[in-house]
């Protein structure tokens, strides 16, 4: 992995606001493809991330896919077989973390709840990878936004 991802896994959850205000936010248009997702931040946040997800329906995340209309879905892992869930759109807007222009990842109000409340920022770390902030858009929780990372499947060979 590479060093500016692995320090991530060294970062306190509070951190992650300051970090994530360095970087830039990727063009729109540069985020199409397939992209293999980690959870980062401190070993008891990683351990709780899953069985979290689980009770929201998304289980074994694995990553987004996003197509070139800024259309996203989310890979799950079910059995043997990879299957997509919850639908997302890009879209450009202010950050709610630093007020910066950026390009958010907005679950559809199609979705089951908590989805429709819930934002995936990005920012660019490099050119393979992306930093993601998961905020829920819904009372004081707002303020407590948890990353993860995006790794370009391309660059990787596979998923």
């Amino acid at each position: 992995m590479h060093p500016q991802i692995e320090h991530l896994y060294q970062l306190g959850l509070f951190d992650f606001p300051a970090y994530f205000s360095t970087l830039d936010a990727p063009k729109p248009g540069s985020l199409r493809g397939l992209y293999r997702g980690y959870f980062v931040g401190p070993a008891w946040f990683r351990k709780l991330a899953r069985p979290l997800l689980t009770i929201t329906g998304m289980g074994d995340w694995r990553g987004k896919f996003i197509d070139s209309q800024g259309k996203i879905l989310n890979l799950v892992q079910n059995g043997e077989i990879l299957v997509s869930k919850l639908p997302m759109e890009l879209v450009e807007q202010d950050s709610l973390i630093d007020g910066k222009p950026g390009v958010t990842l907005r679950y559809e109000a199609s979705n089951p709840l908590p989805w429709p409340w819930v934002i995936d920022e990005m920012r660019r770390i490099q050119a393979d990878w992306v930093l993601g902030m998961t905020i829920l858009q819904r009372g004081p929780l707002r303020q407590f936004p948890l990353p993860f990372v995006l790794q370009s499947v391309e660059a990787m060979h596979g998923f």
